[in-house]
């Protein structure tokens, strides 16, 4: 057996989680690949895929093959054979070749459609991985398999909050930023409430070239002078009601919330406590309140928690 292991990047040294390797099978050989180890021998992917350095395994299940389309989608065909009918494909070029990945689907989905497969590029059960490097002027492929369990290591939690973040006149940066980075992985719409669009729209300018990796095209977020005529749920340190009437008061309703937070400097301002549904208070501190960003990491957390 011949399997491609890519690993996490975080540090790590290559020699210990080689010997980690090896204790997961017999007559282990492993090379180093690019961006990932090769690993021939009687490996038992389970137990590599235990190790916290690993992410993704693919089994390899074809050498390299000069490139010939009959050949690659009989290839294609014998790798995805199984009780598993639902497929995607992933390719890798480790060369410039005039193949893009598309005219590989082209040229492989309808075969496999015939053969009673189902493409479906996110609810798949079989990923069709194939490779593609030149060598001398020829194209050169080689195909393998991975199963969702060895391709998605991490299987989150699915929690969906009925929950909109409304920020009130933020002046810094980093507070921003970590709200978009906080709405944008938990998919919660973004309001920001200022009388100064032009501070803020600054402010987001920055946040934005800080966080990486947002989509903002299919963010959910607003700037307005007004709150919206909604459920507003705001927190103060002075509030009288605590967790508990937090987890209480969210069971209770089925409306979308909107959670109010205030500047990290000075907090809600008159206007804004007056014009909240309910006020609440978090943790046991009564003197020095948490972060906007982190209360709103702690609330969700709560929601999160009661749910289990």
């Amino acid at each position: 057996m011949e399997v491609l292991v890519f690993l996490a990047r975080f540090d790590l040294s290559l020699d210990k989680i080689k010997e980690k390797i090896k204790a997961c099978g017999k007559e282990i050989k492993i090379r180093e690949g690019d961006g990932h180890l090769e690993v021939e021998g009687s490996v038992d992917i389970s137990k590599l895929m235990q190790l916290s350095e690993v992410m993704k395994v693919v089994e390899v299940k074809t050498s390299w093959s000069e490139l010939q389309f009959k050949r690659l989608k009989e290839d294609a065909l014998k790798t995805v054979e199984g009780k598993e009918k639902v497929y995607a494909i992933k390719t890798k070029f480790y060369s410039k070749i005039p193949i893009s990945a598309k005219s590989i689907y082209k040229q492989i989905n309808p075969f496999l459609k015939h053969e009673s497969f189902v493409p479906n590029e996110t609810d798949w059960e079989k990923l069709l991985y194939i490779e593609f490097k030149k060598e001398n002027n020829k194209v050169f492929y080689r195909v393998g398999y991975s199963l969702r369990e060895w391709w998605e290591k991490v299987q989150p939690m699915n929690v969906e909050f009925n929950f909109t973040a409304v920020l009130e006149n933020p002046s810094l940066v980093e507070e921003v930023s970590d709200f978009l980075r906080l709405c944008w992985i938990f998919k919660l719409p973004l309001i920001i409430v200022t009388q100064d669009k032009l501070k803020v729209e600054s402010i987001l300018k920055k946040a934005k070239e800080i966080t990486k990796g947002i989509e903002y095209e299919k963010f959910d977020l607003k700037i307005t002078d007004q709150f919206p005529k909604v459920m507003l749920v705001g927190f103060s340190k002075n509030a009288s009601k605590n967790e508990k009437d937090l987890i209480d008061f969210f069971n209770k309703n089925n409306e979308r919330i909107y959670l109010v937070f205030g500047d990290d400097k000075f907090g809600l301002t008159q206007e804004a406590r007056e014009g909240m549904s309910v006020m609440f208070h978090l943790t046991p501190e009564t003197k020095k309140p948490l972060r906007a960003s982190h209360a709103l990491s702690y609330i969700l957390g709560l929601h999160a928690a009661s749910k289990l």
